[in-house]
């Protein structure tokens, strides 16, 4: 069984060759062939949780486990939010693949969803592009742009300008710059992506402009979220899993619960979208949103391709 690293893992993959393989397992999802069970997470202390997952692919034939530490201020000790491993098997035999440091895979393919939801739900050619926070996913998000798309501009804003100024300083060469205006940095964009530990909404609806795409990236529990209920009813919804969203989508929960949006709100599986069995974007006005919770069976697909590629 091969241990893998952090430092090899980003030394070596790239959010836009994940794409492709992303784009399969979301088919797979919504095709029942994945198996992605609810996952589980239990508090630690006021700093954090463990988190569990684990699940099933058919193509290619593997299974696994994800255990992390989830510690939203570890970053400001040099250290990752999200800590711990992912466990792959094969299946034929049940053997062991790989062990992989799960923060530098998790960045990955969650960037990579992103993107993949973003080729299919903006409007053609984007090219200018707002992220909201200055983390790790801030990070990922902004190298897969730049990677998957031609960026005419790319908007930076966070809550804190130190550490906005130090993720740029990493991208000297991007069209990236710095917005300490929130309406300033979404006005005009064509995609939007916030990458925050928000718990309360920061993003009003009234902010958001006919045609956007909204990747909704950082909030993964039911008791947060990252944009306010006139913002959700303004917007066309996509998710990777209609089962995660149920349960742990903050934004819709929300919404339903003031009556801002109806109980039968229409919310569809990218996976469904890229297999033609529910439909993207409407029109060019229509807003869209993604909204990403992460999945065991992204983790595999992703570690499967990591473990082929660093073998």
């Amino acid at each position: 069984m091969k241990v893998i690293t952090a430092p090899q893992v980003l030394g070596r993959i790239s959010v836009a060759e994940l794409v492709p393989v992303m784009e399969q397992t979301m088919r797979d999802v919504s095709s029942g062939s994945a198996l992605h069970p609810p996952r589980f997470a239990i508090p630690i202390n006021e700093a954090g949780r463990m988190g569990l997952m684990y699940g099933a692919l058919s193509t290619p034939a593997v299974h696994g486990v994800k255990v992390l530490s989830l510690y939203p201020e570890a970053a400001k000790h040099g250290l990752s939010s999200h800590q711990g491993f992912v466990l792959l098997f094969e299946s034929a035999l049940g053997k062991p693949v790989a062990a992989i440091e799960a923060d530098a895979l998790t960045a990955l393919r969650t960037a990579a969803v992103s993107m993949l939801a973003t080729r299919e739900l903006a409007r053609p050619d984007p090219r200018d592009f707002t992220i909201c926070g200055a983390g790790e996913q801030a990070e990922w998000h902004l190298r897969g742009i730049l990677e998957c798309f031609a960026p005419e501009e790319i908007r930076l804003w966070a809550r804190r300008p130190e550490a906005a100024a130090a993720l740029a300083a990493h991208f000297a060469d991007a069209p990236l710059r710095i917005v300490a205006d929130l309406g300033e940095a979404l006005k005009g964009a064509d995609v939007v992506t916030t990458t925050t530990s928000a718990r309360a909404p920061f993003l009003p609806g009234a902010l958001l402009e006919p045609g956007q795409h909204i990747n909704l990236v950082g909030a993964s529990l039911a008791d947060t979220r990252e944009v306010d209920d006139a913002g959700v009813a303004r917007m066309a919804m996509f998710t990777d899993s209609l089962e995660s969203s149920s349960r742990e989508s903050g934004e819709i929960l929300g919404a339903k619960a003031s009556g801002a949006i109806p109980a039968d709100f229409p919310v569809h599986e990218i996976g469904a979208v890229l297999a033609g069995q529910a439909p993207g974007r409407s029109d060019a006005g229509q807003i869209t949103a993604y909204k990403s919770h992460g999945l065991i069976a992204q983790d595999l697909a992703a570690g499967w391709h990591i473990a082929q590629q660093l073998g």
